[in-house]
């Protein structure tokens, strides 16, 4: 069977890859059994299959992560571990798999905030992709108590975390617009919500830490359970800090934003692009 399929006379006729593609992290943050880059540093890029754009229509494997790992194993078959990317490489490879697929514009509509029309555009997915920033070797925040705190951006789990953050929020959106419930419940809800919420803020932002320094005082802590008592009891500004650059270099890799123009007002604005895996297709 498997010498047969080696010589199956269709296999000319199956997808080819559409695009090569540098990701954000560049070729130093994996080793080659996480991700095999061709000499020139880029992967290749293959369109989703019918099967693909079946699994993405599962919200249950999109939130355990389950239909990522399958589209970028399928799509991207540079990729070994998916589970091992960052954030910035994960929103990159999607909106490579989606220009591949689906040409190079993504439908959007949106509402113009000056005159509330609501607007229909075809956002350049290529422009985002060869506008596309990349990380550096390294991270960190001086505190004003002398420490330095070196951050990564978000791993899969995260990721992950986030999305299910997400999904959580969007749910008790819909509770607290219920009607049928009372004041009393809905404070409930938003407490419970809230908390968890924090909770997860916390966590996100601890596995984002790889260690805290202080050369001063021969300090270098890497162990997450000091870590997570030092989060717990600095200042909030300090945390504001640390929450700030793990934010901004959550964003380095695709350009996310365009310039919208009314079609009605012709009032422009800058918005931000979704890349959402679970808005995929």
């Amino acid at each position: 069977m498997d010498q047969q399929m080696q010589h199956n006379p269709l296999r000319q006729y199956f997808r080819q890859f559409k695009l090569f593609l540098k990701l954000p992290s560049g070729t130093t943050y994996y080793t080659p059994n996480t991700v095999e880059f061709t000499e020139s540093g880029e992967i290749g890029i293959l369109p989703l299959t019918g099967k693909d754009e079946l699994i993405l229509k599962n919200p249950d494997a999109l939130l355990n992560g389950e239909a990522l790992v399958e589209v970028l194993g399928s799509c991207v078959p540079a990729v070994k571990n998916p589970r091992a990317l960052l954030t910035n490489d994960i929103d990159a490879l999607i909106t490579a798999i989606r220009y591949a697929t689906f040409d190079d514009s993504l439908e959007t509509n949106l509402h113009c905030p000056k005159c509330g029309h609501e607007n229909s555009f075809k956002l350049d997915l290529q422009y985002a992709l060869d506008n596309m920033e990349f990380l550096e070797s390294e991270y960190v925040i001086n505190l004003e108590s002398g420490v330095s705190v070196f951050v990564k951006p978000y791993a899969f789990p995260d990721v992950l975390k986030g999305l299910h953050a997400q999904f959580e929020q969007n749910k008790l959106t819909r509770a607290i617009d219920n009607d049928s419930i009372s004041d009393s419940e809905r404070s409930a809800i938003f407490g419970k919500a809230f908390k968890e919420m924090s909770s997860t803020t916390y966590e996100l932002m601890l596995n984002s830490i790889i260690k805290v320094v202080d050369d001063a005082n021969n300090v270098n802590v890497s162990n997450k359970a000091h870590i997570k008592e030092f989060l717990f009891n600095i200042d909030n500004k300090s945390i504001d800090k640390i929450s700030k650059l793990i934010q901004d270099i959550n964003q380095i890799g695709i350009k996310r934003s365009f310039n919208a123009v009314c079609q009605k007002c012709s009032h422009q604005w800058e918005n931000e692009i979704d890349f959402n895996p679970v808005n995929f297709s």
